[in-house]
């Protein structure tokens, strides 16, 4: 009895050692928090990591004022490969830099226009990485410049960037959270081309540098979504605008909530769409392919300055056609960028084709860069207006009139 409760106890003390074999202590650290990939004229790499300040980790502060000192600070280190450049950081860098808390990858327009599976080879295979950051493609700046902007009311950029994405897809629907796995999942599939949310800057780029850009109530540079990036074979195809980016994300199933303005007779109503849903239903008709997309949802009226009579029918069903007319144009503007512009499959129609009908797939995959273009899409929309809000009757119909 004795020898087995010593056996066990022996037991519990190797798991407790084994598990502190490799503990390494926070401030031994150089903890980043965001990545920058950008592409050199000499066909090197320029990685910016953005490192959180040794009194960041330690007791982070916040506000500003006197004695501020920035949250973070990016370097930049150059390399023929990705590894070699983030190894040469540490001629700059007291400390190892550890990737185990990133929250944002950047990547470079420079990067986009040549090809993007040779960043992301190195983001998959390092095993100190986790894959729950999102990455963005830097639209008009280096990836360089936006991190080195810092922001006000989030003082760490990096979470700025990962909260103000989150935000913006669960109420706006114009960006897209993209993550690794999904990234190479859509790179590899023969039927469906990535997309990134675009990320630019807004103002001046240098300004955004000081410290004085947070130390105001209007910084001179601030970080701003702007559209998505739209990739074919691995390789920036192209940008979508605002509208065309929610049309994708309405064919897509990904629209949450969003807002959409209405107008009648000249008169303005706010829309909040609140429940969407996206049916794909892929076609062969004698070996030839059509898709349709069929997009229903609810809404509410959220705002109005009109003097519109929500307890009528008749308006209620005319708000209605004009909210499903107003999805339907920007699907249509989404259509006809992919289609006949960027000639991506940035909707996953072909993985949809092949889903529904392996063989003759087969037929076809090999010439869908081709058939795309001309790919016969269907689309039919019908919104229900559920709730007007708290009041039926604007209460500026009471106001007297002038």
């Amino acid at each position: 009895m004795k020898n087995c409760i010593h056996f066990f106890m022996l037991f519990l003390l190797i798991l407790l050692l084994s598990g502190c074999w490799n503990r390494r202590e926070v401030n031994d650290l150089a903890i980043a928090v965001a990545l920058g990939i950008d592409k050199n004229k000499d066909e090197t790499y320029s990685v910016s990591v953005q490192i959180l300040s040794p009194g960041e980790v330690a007791s982070p502060q916040t506000g500003g004022g006197v004695g501020y000192e920035t949250p973070v600070t990016t370097y930049t280190g150059n390399g023929r490969i990705i590894f070699e450049a983030l190894r040469k950081l540490t001629q700059q860098l007291p400390n190892k830099i550890y990737l185990a808390h990133i929250r944002m990858i950047v990547i470079g327009e420079s990067v986009a226009k040549e090809g993007i599976y040779k960043p992301l080879d190195f983001l998959s295979r390092d095993p100190e990485m986790r894959t729950d950051f999102y990455i963005i493609v830097s639209k008009g700046n280096s990836a360089k410049e936006i991190l080195n902007v810092l922001t006000s009311h989030e003082k760490i950029p990096a979470n700025k960037l990962f909260d103000s994405l989150e935000s913006s897809s669960e109420a706006w629907a114009a960006t897209g959270k993209v993550k690794l796995n999904d990234l190479i999942d859509d790179l590899i599939s023969e039927g469906t081309q990535p997309i990134l949310t675009a990320v630019k800057i807004v103002g001046d780029a240098d300004a955004g540098k000081n410290t004085d850009n947070v130390l105001t109530t209007d910084p001179k540079a601030s970080l701003s979504y702007d559209g998505m990036a739209a990739f074919s074979n691995n390789k920036l195809a192209g940008w979508l605008n605002t509208a065309e980016s929610k049309g994708l994300n309405y064919i897509k199933g990904k629209v949450k909530n969003t807002i959409i303005v209405i107008e009648v007779n000249k008169e303005m109503a706010g829309i909040e769409l609140v429940d969407a849903k996206t049916e794909i239903i892929p076609h062969f008709r004698n070996g030839e392919p059509s898709i349709d997309v069929k997009i229903t949802g609810e809404a509410n009226i959220a705002d109005s300055n009109s003097q519109f009579d929500f307890m009528n029918e008749q308006v209620l069903l005319e708000l209605e056609q004009k909210t499903s007319d107003d999805i339907k144009g920007k699907v249509s503007q989404a259509l006809d960028k992919a289609q006949h512009d960027l000639k991506a499959d940035v909707f996953g129609f072909g993985e949809q084709l092949h889903k529904a009908d392996p063989k003759n797939w087969d037929k076809i995959k090999a010439n869908w860069t081709d058939i795309f273009p001309n790919l016969p899409v269907n689309t039919t929309v019908n919104i229900k207006i559920r709730r007007a809000g708290t009041i039926t009757d604007p209460f500026h119909n009471d106001l007297p009139k002038e």
